[in-house]
């Protein structure tokens, strides 16, 4: 059995890596030194020689990888490169023997996340997948995020090598598709979050305040207690219990928030955004609410149903309920 402390037994598994790049060789690297028969194929020889020069075997093929291992891992960049990996006369598929397990950390679609798991059904092998998440320092220190779905026995089979990479494995059940969904969830709220903190750090310089400053106060904010308080209202929908800041009183900053940074021209695309949502919640009687019950316009305009203090919304979409939604 894999594990961080020590060589696996005389008879290892053998694992090929697929997929050489700033994450995929922090994976390989962990996965090497476990002491297992270890095979790396990369579109790119040069990659290859760290390992190979550590013991690896290097591959011609993610056929010929495929062919000598028990466990392939693909670190690839999208859907295409990990399907054309994956089909063909010199892909993975080809070489794979049956009951062989191919592990997908790759940030893919959904859609692509469930045919591969449909290809490795048709093949005799089987597909878990495990997109992670995590900078390149965490993937060298075996620190990585992994979201996994899979059959549960090849889960199990699977752990001890995602174990060497991962620190935690978040196993969402039996559809690849809800682990591929979980990492662009992850990856929407971080790419979002690095959007808002470069308009707050411009609204600032404009205004004239030290970036350094604003900075300190923003980490400050991001640690806040408040921060979960306000996950959990939105996750739970309760913006009735232990009312912070009405959605009224939360307008009224918003709209002092846009004229102050329209007099130093800078567009707040974001808090445009607010705003307008805002003014529809209001529509919706929930102006007296938690200022955090704005996100309810969001479900509104994906057709999800909400109730309102003053009116059921229905479940059919309605009209799009903010005519700027996303305008700056």
């Amino acid at each position: 059995m894999l594990c961080k402390e020590a060589i696996i037994s005389p008879f290892p598994l053998s694992v090929a890596c697929i997929g050489l790049g700033r994450i995929g060789a922090g994976i390989a690297r962990n996965v090497q030194a476990s002491g297992c028969r270890f095979i790396v194929y990369n579109r790119t020889p040069q990659k290859t020689q760290p390992f190979v020069a550590s013991g690896a075997i290097a591959a011609a093929s993610p056929r010929e990888a495929a062919a000598g291992s028990d466990i392939v891992i693909t670190c690839l960049m999208d859907d295409d490169s990990v399907l054309d990996n994956t089909q063909g006369e010199h892909g993975i598929l080809a070489g794979m023997h049956a009951g062989a397990i191919h592990i997908g950390t790759s940030t893919i679609s959904p859609r692509a996340s469930t045919r591969l798991a449909e290809l490795h059904a048709c093949q005799g092998s089987q597909y878990v997948a495990s997109p992670v998440a995590g900078r390149i320092d965490a993937a060298a220190a075996g620190k990585l995020i992994a979201f996994v779905a899979g059959k549960p026995a090849a889960i199990e089979r699977s752990r001890p090598v995602m174990d060497r990479y991962a620190a935690k494995i978040v196993v969402l059940g039996e559809d690849p598709a809800a682990a591929a969904s979980l990492k662009l969830v992850v990856n929407f709220f971080g790419v979002s979050l690095l959007e808002l903190i470069g308009q707050a750090f411009v609204f600032a310089e404009k205004r004239g305040l030290p970036p350094e400053l604003v900075g300190g106060m923003l980490k400050e904010l991001l640690h806040h207690p408040a921060m979960p308080v306000y996950l959990d209202k939105i996750r739970t929908r309760s913006f009735d219990d232990d009312l912070g800041f009405t959605l009224d009183g939360g307008l009224k900053d918003v709209e002092l928030m846009l004229e102050a940074a329209a007099e130093v021209h800078v567009p707040l695309p974001y808090a445009s955004l607010v705003r307008d949502k805002c003014i529809a919640a209001q529509a919706y009687g929930m102006g007296q609410r938690d200022w955090s019950v704005l996100t309810e316009v969001t479900r509104i305009n994906a057709g999800q149903k909400i109730e309102s203090k003053t009116a059921a919304v229905p479940s059919e979409k309605p009209e799009k309920i903010s005519s700027a939604e996303g305008r700056s």
